[in-house]
């Protein structure tokens, strides 16, 4: 059994507390929301106080905190700023090694150029020693977290130290052999990849629904006949729907903003988030003329 506190208890942060307890694990949940934290203890969960009194009581960490796209399609990093303020705040106050590990969705860099940097230059104890941080994104879809939880695809792990990550990869054998150990730039490289494919495969197939409406095609015998394409799968393959939720869309504007601020144009980006747009707009006309 291994001590672990959560420190955002939304929708992430519930599924993987939920799931280590189920799995056997002594899970404490923190969140600044007192509803949330309510409602965990009516559930009959363990909560703490506050960032300090979860890391004293835990071997391990899980920071799944929100990093939504602000108006000019930026990620907006404030939350997990707060968050990292206060945990190395605790590990200063602490006697005892902690393994933190963020699942926060974080563009490629951050987690080196923010939340490493930030601990080595306030934190007062020896990274690699006295603590180390891992990167863990997850793979959870919001309407079915917590099952998604014991059923991964893979696990992706970025370490800075070179095995820093051992508890946590013992934490997940149970429910996967195919973890995968890499950087923190790329685990975060790979979780934004994941979601953008997602939404451009959608994109794509509403241009094709568009396109065969125009010529006279029936295009759910389209999405059938492409679908079962073992290389492509139904995922996104029907026409008429937006993609949306609370990741999509988010994620794909923000690596789209990330790649233009670095000189690139992401003709691919761009275009998926227009016939978004596109999609949306048809989806609210139609809606109103019913």
């Amino acid at each position: 059994m291994v001590k672990i506190s959560i420190i955002g208890s939304g929708v992430v942060g519930s599924a993987t507390g939920k799931g280590f307890h189920k799995l056997g694990h002594d899970v404490l949940f923190y969140d600044i929301s007192k509803n949330r934290m309510e409602t965990l203890k009516k559930e009959g969960f363990k909560i703490a106080h506050n960032v300090k009194d979860a890391l004293q009581h835990s071997d391990i960490t899980f920071v799944c905190v929100n990093t939504p796209t602000g108006d000019n399609d930026e990620q907006d990093l404030s939350q997990v700023k707060s968050a990292l303020c206060s945990i190395t705040d605790a590990l200063n106050q602490s006697n005892k090694y902690n393994l933190i590990v963020f699942r926060s969705t974080m563009l490629p860099g951050t987690m080196n150029e923010i939340v490493i940097d930030y601990l080595d230059q306030e934190c007062k104890k020896t990274r690699g020693k006295d603590y180390d941080v891992c990167y863990n994104p997850e793979f959870l879809r919001q309407e079915s977290a917590y099952e998604d939880f014991f059923i991964p695809d893979r696990v992706i792990i970025g370490e800075d130290v070179e095995d820093s990550s051992k508890l946590l990869q013992e934490l997940y054998k149970p429910l996967t052999e195919k973890i995968i150990v890499t950087s923190p730039k790329a685990a975060e490289m790979i979780k934004y990849t994941s979601n953008c494919f997602l939404s451009l495969k959608i994109s794509f197939f509403n241009e094709i629904g568009m396109l065969c409406k125009e010529i006279g095609i029936d295009d759910r015998a389209v999405s059938l006949g492409v679908s079962m394409d073992k290389r492509i799968g139904k995922y996104g393959t029907i026409a008429g729907k937006p993609f949306e939720g609370a990741c999509l869309p988010k994620d794909t504007k923000a690596l789209s903003t990330f790649i233009r601020k670095r000189g690139w144009t992401p003709d691919l980006l761009k275009v998926t988030l227009d016939i978004n747009k596109k999609i949306e707009e048809l989806v609210t006309k139609t809606a109103l003329t019913k």
